[in-house]
């Protein structure tokens, strides 16, 4: 049992959830409760007594609430050490009151800096004063002060108050918590002050709290987590509806798979299959199991243990096939109530659901020992009508499509990264590759594994062709066009070799690769 007494409380709170059954219990247990503004007059009309504490003060509210707690009478009152005689003796010289209670929250800041609606004055005049300082001043007192700075905090509180269970353990705890979300509220504002023209912030402000321990990291002997951001703990990239943990590779490749079957935008379902990042089949189709039959088919033997991704929702048909082989997971944006049905015969297979807002980000992110590398993250979106035909073979419209699909799929296979597709799905993929002509030929070897024709497909690739010679070995299995950034000072070498060729060929002049 706790001998902690509380006789005097401030609360002075913006969010004003449970504050006055709150305050009903501090009041029918004697506590003498000194309130501001609009909390005072929210308790008065609850009939909760409660004292102005401008007139513990003497100092009237002024500035339309700039200044009310800003004043020695406050602090000294909640700095005391209750413990330390001396600070006793200068209270009383005084004449100031020791609190045990501070309960206070904060000016809706993060709020209003978010919205994207408000001036910079409203912004501004969001920025909590008082609060921020009282909270500190009780969480750094917090061997002789109690102090809540959030009404999910009030259930807790209360229970334990009541139990007699205020000890210096959890009062520790509440000045943690204190500090981290003044911590938070000042990053906001930091950044609010830190912004510029730069698309890359001057100042790189971010708190994060871990939200789950995985079983382990890529590897069996690493530890891994997954920490979402301080100010929305809650956030998840993916809604889980069944299955094992997500694993720190499954949460990689879930990610892969969102972005390249969410990001192409075409009338068709899409489909891909992951393996270890890279899109090991992809496909259209009218229905969700026509694209997911048609990835299978660019590659039967690798997306076995991977991550399918669609971007329809999942049906009794597609559910069916997907239960004859071992997947890891399935993302999708739905699935319907008989598809889960079938698959709930897989237990642990994972079905997810993406959440959106928290998987698009303006940059990509990478760690270095105590350092950050920091890019902005290049967008799937395309401008068409920057594309240039620069052979003198020119595509018949049918091809369009399949380049289309070709220059979406290699901007997400890792470098050096070549794509053989046409215009239902990719043929070939060679990933990660030292040399260009290297990953062509696995492109090329993965094609006739599958039993699919290279014949009249076109090749992608994510970076310029430093020599002619994949070209010319292209030529050899029916390509019949290439789409590619440009830029090299081989170029014209590599467009002779096209014209010799009669392929066509049209520069993106956008380099895409992925490290």
């Amino acid at each position: 049992m706790s001998s902690f007494n509380i006789k005097r409380a401030i609360i002075s709170v913006w969010n004003k959830e449970n504050i006055v059954p709150f305050a009903g219990t501090l009041q029918s247990k004697g506590v003498r409760i000194y309130s501001t503004g609009g909390t005072f007059r929210k308790l008065c009309e609850e009939n909760i007594t409660v004292e102005k504490i401008e007139d513990l003060t003497g100092f009237p509210e002024i500035m339309g609430g700039r200044v009310k707690t800003l004043h020695p009478l406050i602090f000294s009152g909640i700095l005391a050490d209750s413990a330390n005689p001396d600070h006793i003796d200068d209270l009383n010289k005084v004449n100031a009151t020791a609190f045990q209670l501070v309960v206070v929250n904060l000016y809706p800041f993060s709020e209003t800096y978010h919205t994207g609606d408000n001036s910079d004055e409203e912004i501004a005049e969001m920025i909590d004063i008082g609060g921020p300082s009282m909270l500190r001043a009780a969480a750094k007192n917090y061997k002789s002060v109690a102090v809540l700075s959030h009404p999910s905090q009030y259930d807790e509180f209360i229970k334990r108050f009541e139990a007699g269970e205020i000890n210096e353990n959890y009062r520790r705890a509440l000045a943690k918590n204190v500090f981290v979300e003044t911590s938070n509220y000042d990053t906001d504002i930091a950044t609010f002050f830190s912004e510029d023209k730069d698309p890359l912030p001057g100042l790189w402000l971010n708190h994060y709290q871990k939200s789950a321990d995985l079983r382990y990291g890529e590897n069996p002997d690493q530890q891994a987590a997954l920490y979402n951001p301080q100010s929305d703990p809650k956030a998840q990239p993916f809604h889980q509806l069944q299955g094992k943990e997500i694993s720190y590779n499954n949460y990689v490749d879930c990610i892969a798979a969102y972005r390249i079957a969410f990001e192409y935008k075409n009338k068709l379902a899409v489909c891909v299959n992951i393996k270890h990042t890279n899109p090991c089949g992809f496909g259209l189709g009218q229905t969700p199991l026509d694209a997911y039959l048609r990835a299978v088919k660019a590659d039967p033997v690798s997306y076995f243990g991977g991550i399918v991704g669609v971007n329809r929702p999942v049906d009794k048909a597609l559910a069916e096939e997907c239960t004859k082989s071992f997947l890891e997971c399935i993302v999708a944006p739905q699935f319907s109530t008989e598809a889960l049905e079938i698959l709930a015969k897989k237990k642990n297979l994972r079905l997810l659901i993406p959440n959106q807002n928290y998987l698009e980000s303006k940059f990509d992110i990478k760690g270095y020992g105590k350092g950050l590398l920091v890019q902005e993250a290049q967008h799937g979106d395309d401008n068409e009508e920057k594309w240039e035909m620069v052979t003198e073979q020119k595509p018949h419209n049918q091809f369009y499509e399949a380049l289309r699909l070709g220059w979406h799929l290699v901007k997400h296979v890792k470098s050096n990264a070549i794509v053989l597709a046409d215009k239902n799905g990719s043929i070939g993929v060679g990933a990660g590759q030292m040399s260009r002509v290297d990953a062509l030929k696995i492109a090329i070897r993965k094609a006739g594994e599958a039993g699919l024709d290279i014949k009249n497909s076109i090749m992608a690739s994510d970076a310029f062709f430093p020599f002619r010679d994949s070209i010319d070995l292209a030529v050899e299995y029916g390509v019949v066009g290439v789409i590619q950034p440009g830029g090299s000072v081989r170029d014209k070498e590599v467009i002779e070799a096209c014209n010799e060729h009669g392929l066509f060929m049209l520069f993106t002049h956008k380099r895409v690769f992925k490290h």
